[in-house]
């Protein structure tokens, strides 16, 4: 028996000498609840250089369906099935990866590599990540193991091999056409989701100021281009917006009536941003096309200005520099950061150089001009008062929804398909917690595992 601790000692090995038995290979089970893809590469290409001539191996692959990201990352959703197809030139038609769908958190880490007369079983905390592998402080119980014999590792070896055909039950292949199933627990339904959510528009084209403590919350009083509202810095727009001589004079188109409306029909709020299905993702792409073009003018014309007009631009920018100095002085403060000319000038070009290259590249000038942002929905499971955190959220947005129908119903499509597939009555909703919707929600996801809860009878499909 050996116990490794693949950092303190610095024990750690490469894949391939980690899992290195006498021999040919002829099947491996890695089990593991977080996996990336350079492992998964570097594990297919062990197998493929350690395999038996006499007949295909064997190599199958467990991961948690939700750490995966396979539902809510197409680009990983395609690697995955990339890996799975090198698999299968190598490996018999019974290997692949798995992905397990269990209500509870998946956490196990095991791996079984078996040749034709030694084999090796390892356990521990390490994931099959490039992290677990050659990063993080790690514990692992490794044992070889002779075929055929009878000692504690081999029946341990004989457990593994039972414990990943029950997984089996419980894990949809990767390329088996069976990965369209819906979720069967809420857990699994919030994960396949995205979340979006409002950048702040303005920071882009926000100049920080440094004003001393003292006057920063006053600057209404120093200068008519710095607002109340907004702390410590001068905005573009107001440069050339604002009345000559102080501003360039310019009309910027509005931004008026595009702020809200995105979210409203297609997202449930959670405490980690708006929440959209699957299903409903397109629908929500098709209205933020719309935001888009509504919202470009306003930023095409800031950006044809910066171009156009730098340098009356910069001088303004001076000029406001040069008052607010007067202004400092007058009330006897002389430790402003900027109180030089020509280091102020020098930041704002830095600025204003570095504001250029943005707006440049193509795909942050697209977020900017929605000002949304989507990611996938966040990978809270392995801490429970994260996870509970975001379902409570994800429920306190759904009984508001509901709240709303007495008076008139609400528009939301999400709360409208959990409603009705639900069944629930409306003094139901009025009288529901927050922990018995969730176990509503977990129970109809269990006896219909095929359906989507929030699309499943969308507007009679």
């Amino acid at each position: 028996m050996n116990i490794k601790s693949l950092r303190l000692y610095d024990e750690s090995l490469p894949l391939n000498e980690l899992f290195q038995i006498q021999g040919a290979i002829r099947s491996v089970i890695a089990i593991s609840a977080y996996i990336d893809l350079e492992s998964i590469d570097q594990l297919i290409n062990f197998v493929s250089n350690g395999a038996d001539s006499r007949g295909k191996p064997t190599l199958k692959v467990f991961i948690d369906k939700s750490s995966s990201r396979f539902f809510s990352d197409r680009g990983i959703q395609a690697k995955f099935i990339e890996a799975t197809k090198k698999i299968l030139n190598i490996c018999d038609s019974e290997s692949g990866i798995f992905l397990v769908q269990l209500g509870a958190l998946f956490h196990s880490k095991a791996y079984l590599i078996e040749g034709n007369k030694k084999a090796k079983i390892l356990l521990g905390s390490m994931n099959l990540t490039q992290k677990g592998i050659n990063g993080n402080e790690e514990l692992i119980f490794s044992e070889d193991i002779n075929v055929g014999k009878k000692t504690n590792a081999n029946r341990l070896s004989l457990w593994m091999k039972e414990y990943a055909e029950a997984l089996l039950k419980k894990s949809v292949k990767v390329g088996s056409g069976a990965e369209g199933q819906f979720p069967s627990c809420m857990r699994q339904l919030l994960l396949d989701g995205s979340i979006y959510y409002e950048l702040k528009e303005q920071n882009p084209f926000r100049f920080k100021l440094y004003l001393p403590e003292e006057i920063a919350n006053q600057q209404a009083n120093v200068d008519q281009l710095l607002e109340a509202s907004i702390t410590d810095s001068v905005s573009l727009e107001a440069l050339i917006t604002t009345s000559s001589p102080m501003g360039l004079d310019i009309k910027l188109p509005g931004l008026s009536g595009t702020k809200a409306f995105w979210k409203k029909r297609f997202c449930i709020e959670t405490c980690y941003g708006y929440w959209n299905p699957d299903c409903l993702r397109e629908n929500l792409r098709d209205t933020l096309k719309k935001r888009i073009e509504k919202r470009r003018p306003h930023f095409d014309e800031i950006k044809r200005v910066l171009h156009k007009k730098e340098r009356e631009i910069n001088a303004l920018f001076m000029g406001l520099h040069s008052r607010i100095q007067t202004h400092l002085e007058s009330v006897g403060i002389i430790d402003w950061k900027y109180a030089s000319k020509s280091t102020a000038e020098e930041a704002w070009n830095k600025w204003i150089k570095n504001t250029k290259s943005k707006i440049e590249n193509d795909e942050y000038y697209e977020r900017l001009v929605s000002g949304i942002s989507n990611v996938p929905s966040p990978d809270v499971w392995s801490d429970p008062l994260s996870s509970e955190e975001f379902e409570d959220s994800f429920c306190e947005t759904l009984l508001y929804h509901w709240s709303k129908e007495y008076s008139k119903e609400t528009s939301n499509l999400v709360a409208q398909a959990f409603s009705r597939n639900l069944d629930l009555w409306e003094d139901e909703k009025n009288t529901l917690s927050n922990e018995q919707l969730k176990n509503l929600i977990n129970q109809w996801l269990i006896s219909n595992p095929c359906l989507n809860i929030v699309c499943f009878n969308e507007e009679g499909s």
